[in-house]
């Protein structure tokens, strides 16, 4: 065996070039999530004078730079693992794996927060469904067995029926990616356009019944009690002042649960077919991201104007989604648009079960993690790495499980994503000084000193998880340090397992791996 054959675990990677531009384009607005970003993520947490559209647009600005880092760097190295692949080689390995572990445990835990909170919007359909058909059914089921785990403790037996759905969904999906790597990314595809048009067709139904909307939207104050003063008469889709300290304030909101999240694409690099996939898949889901999310917000203030929607917004329920299902009407088209919001989640899970295995099959390509996790099988799926996937999310699941607490403490860990996303910046300002690339220098260093901010904010401001008022939450700084040590000691402990089997690691890193 030749010593370039003992750098990486073989020749190639068996990975098949079977994703096409629109699948592309599906894993990086799944990984964006927009549906996801209109429902609870960012609104409730508005200020007097914070615009939620205006955030959104400048939130889109902001991430210009980081587009042009990944598609530049997809370019030049289009690799399964995308951006550990480009921080490996352009810093140093240990870091580029370190960082690499650590938000896929940090990945991990947030898709089985995801998969296990879709109940609160399976909730959310029922209870606002419910009350507009006046149906005790429906009502029962999101008060007794499908609860919302915001908003009330889930006894043990709807802990359980919750996980048990979240599993099998999950479950589903894994299966259908180990026995086509293709089924994967088709799923991943539908749900896509799905989502996606059901999030249209919520803004067209929002559109269309503006002229009474506060008589339709009254239901929805009135039956849930909340404490919110419904108008005589629409006011402006403006504060009037307009505060850039409070619109600033809702940007990391954004930034932390939307735009940066561009990584999907460049992960399955490796997959993709023809040179416009590589170049176009980016660009194309940042821009439909940014329109869907900024169009969407404007349309609630232009319909629902400001000071109604910053009275709103607070209490949780009312958003985007409950406002389009309250005002539809039609048990139909309630329905539909309910499936949309609840499939955003499903979408979720899905771009997340590929991108997950992917970054597992280059770490092991690499011979950080076990080469068995980069055995495909005939069908050119990761098989272990799914099987690895599949077994940590439901261990993780179990998290919110049994309490709810620290499962909302795991959100703090968002931290890891802004921390890594700055990784990634430096990691492009080194190659493009190298590459003397001033275009993709010039925008790692607006980058970096963007995400140095976020990560600052991330771990300062109480709104996301990592500070509360009286300090670090406990469980949320145990857990982000916790997976930065151990995803340090994977990386030395496996180099010093190959050294004494006479394999250098590190020299996977001064080499781009095969495709």
């Amino acid at each position: 065996m030749s010593s370039k054959n003992r750098i990486f675990v073989r020749e190639t990677s068996g990975l098949i070039k079977n994703v096409s531009l629109w699948d592309a384009v599906a894993l990086n607005i799944g990984n964006m999530s927009a549906g996801v970003a209109l429902f609870e993520s960012i609104s409730p947490y508005i200020q007097q004078g914070g615009v939620l559209w205006l955030a959104s647009l400048i939130g889109f600005i902001f991430a210009i730079p980081q587009l042009l880092i990944y598609v530049i760097l997809t370019s030049k190295i289009p690799r399964t693992g995308g951006d550990y692949i480009w921080i490996s080689r352009s810093l140093n390995g240990g870091l580029g794996s370190t960082m690499a572990l650590a938000v896929m445990i940090e990945s991990t835990a947030y898709f089985a927060l995801v998969a296990f909170f879709t109940s609160s919007a399976i909730n959310t359909a029922l209870t606002v469904i419910g009350e507009y058909q006046h149906s005790p059914a429906l009502l029962s089921i999101a008060n007794n067995i499908i609860v919302d785990p915001y908003a009330v403790t889930p006894t043990l037996q709807q802990s359980l029926t919750i996980y048990g759905i979240s599993a099998l969904v999950f479950v589903v999906i894994i299966l259908l990616n180990i026995f086509r790597a293709k089924w994967g990314y088709r799923v991943v595809s539908v749900l896509g356009i799905f989502s996606m048009a059901t999030l249209v067709l919520a803004m067209i139904v929002l559109a269309l019944n503006s002229g009474d909307f506060y008589s339709k939207i009254s239901t929805l104050i009135t039956a849930n009690n909340l404490n919110v003063t419904i108008p005589s008469s629409r006011g402006s889709f403006l504060p009037s002042s307009i505060s850039w300290s409070a619109t600033l304030f809702l940007l990391p909101f954004f930034a932390l649960y939307t735009y940066p999240w561009m990584q999907a694409g460049p992960a399955v690099a490796a997959e993709f077919k023809g040179r416009k996939t590589v170049k176009w898949n980016l660009p194309i889901a940042l821009i439909l991201t940014g329109i869907l999310v900024t169009l969407a917000f404007l349309e609630m203030d232009l319909i629902g104007g400001y000071n109604f929607n910053l009275e709103a917004y607070p209490t949780f329920l009312y958003n985007f989604w409950t406002a389009a299902i309250a005002v539809a009407s039609n048990p139909i088209l309630q329905w539909i648009i309910a499936l949309g919001l609840i499939v955003w989640n499903i979408y979720i899970l899905a771009y997340g079960v590929i991108v997950f295995a992917r970054y597992v099959f280059a770490l092991s390509f690499d011979r950080v993690l076990p080469t068995k996790f980069s055995e495909v099988n005939k069908h050119g799926s990761p098989v272990y790495a799914h099987v690895f996937d599949l077994s940590l999310t439901l261990l993780l699941l179990l998290v919110p499980a049994f309490s709810i607490g620290a499962a909302l403490s795991l959100y703090g860990a968002t931290i890891l994503g802004s921390l890594y996303f700055l990784v990634v910046s430096v990691a492009g300002i080194a190659f493009g000084i190298k590459e003397r690339n001033y275009i993709l220098s010039i925008a790692g260093l607006i980058s970096a000193g963007y995400f140095a901010y976020l990560t600052y904010v991330a771990a300062t401001n109480p709104d996301f998880g990592f500070m509360t008022s009286n300090g670090p939450n406990l469980i949320t700084t145990i857990f982000v340090i916790g997976t930065l040590i151990v995803s340090a000691l994977v990386y030395i402990i496996s180099k010093i397992i190959h050294k004494r089997k006479g394999i250098d690691i590190d020299l996977a890193f001064k080499e781009i791996p095969p495709e």
